[in-house]
């Protein structure tokens, strides 16, 4: 997938200081797919990263659902991108 992010901040030459630009982007967050036409609102989307035992269960069952909390780290799709608009000076 292309890589859309831009700066949207600019020097204030008068202040010194950077100052918030409105994004184009007022559209989302959607969560597209590796196939790249698959995808679906980022509400309650996570990444998850699972342990050994888990990455079976998911094998054998296709589901998360099988998979016990203390057995997978999740990362929710809206933690990253506060972390990418901090990181960035967005506000997508």
């Amino acid at each position: 997938m292309p890589n859309t992010s831009e700066n949207t901040q600019s020097p204030d030459t008068q202040q010194g200081e950077w100052s918030r630009q409105a994004s184009p982007y007022t559209n989302g967050p959607y969560v597209v797919l590796s196939d790249g036409s698959t995808f679906d609102g980022a509400d309650g989307c996570a990444i998850v990263f699972v342990t050994d035992s888990a990455e079976e269960e998911l094998r054998a069952c296709s589901d998360f659902k099988a998979v016990e909390d203390d057995e997978m780290e999740v990362v929710t799709l809206s933690e990253l991108m506060d972390a990418y608009n901090q990181v960035h000076g967005t506000d997508l």
